[in-house]
């Protein structure tokens, strides 16, 4: 009777060895697949980050583009290339406009739609009785 005491005494801790390995195996393998979705995430936030900063760059290199188009000296110097004869502004039809041009024109655009005073509405009602 011993020997089977102590046979079922190991066969019960070899059972419960196996059962710690393997629950730790389980562990480690969840936290390296953990590890590598962490990864994978940052490498495309990196990505992310990385196509941002060159939309950036491009919108300021067009922005700067603009920019050179618009000045003084690029018009003036078209207008002497393509011989169009145009003459700059003279001070009475210059305008300085307070704020934001974008809002001024939409609140002009928009003036008609949005009375001032207050519409009055009239409606019949039927009661059902």
């Amino acid at each position: 009777m011993k020997k089977s005491e102590t046979h079922a005494f190991v066969n019960q801790l070899l059972v419960y060895t196996l059962v710690v390995i393997g629950f730790s195996g389980s562990i480690g393998l969840g936290t390296v697949w953990l590890r590598h979705q962490i990864s994978l995430s940052a490498n495309a936030t990196k990505q992310l980050e990385a196509r941002l900063n060159e939309v950036k760059r491009h919108i300021l290199e067009k922005n700067a583009e603009i920019e050179k188009a618009q000045s003084p000296a690029m018009l003036e110097y078209l207008n002497e290339q393509m011989k169009l004869g145009l003459q700059p502004p003279s001070p009475q039809q210059v305008q300085h406009i307070a704020g934001d041009p974008v809002q001024l024109l939409a609140a002009k655009r928009n003036r008609g739609l949005f009375p001032d005073e207050p519409v009055a509405v009239s409606f019949q009602v039927a009661l059902k009785r």
